[in-house]
This record gives structure tokens, C-alpha cells and sequence, in this order.
């Protein structure tokens, strides 16, 4: 998959089971697993850094 000129790729290791929970709830948000990671993190730096 292509990564666009802004962006940087990033590998995360974490529990299958913890996973496969946020799969459960990106699939029920509509988002891709990606999408929902980049979500939660951008929403903790924002709330960290007010």
C-alpha cells in the first residue's frame, strides 16, 4: 500500500486479542483499522496538548 508524501509508515506490535477488538469497533465505526488508530491517537495528543 502506497503512503502519501505527508504521511509515514509506523509498525505497531499488540495483542492479537486487543486487535481484533479494535477491528470489532472500527468495523462498527465504518473505518478502516488504520483510520480508527490514527483517530485515537490524534484525539490523545489533541486532549494531552490543549
Amino acid at each position: 500500500m502506497a503512503v502519501g508524501k505527508d504521511k509515514v509508515g509506523v509498525l505497531v506490535n499488540m495483542d492479537k486479542e486487543l486487535k481484533a477488538k479494535l477491528e470489532s469497533i472500527a468495523k462498527d465505526d465504518g473505518r478502516s483499522l488504520t483510520n480508527l488508530i490514527n483517530k485515537i491517537l490524534t484525539d490523545y495528543v489533541e486532549d494531552t496538548h490543549k
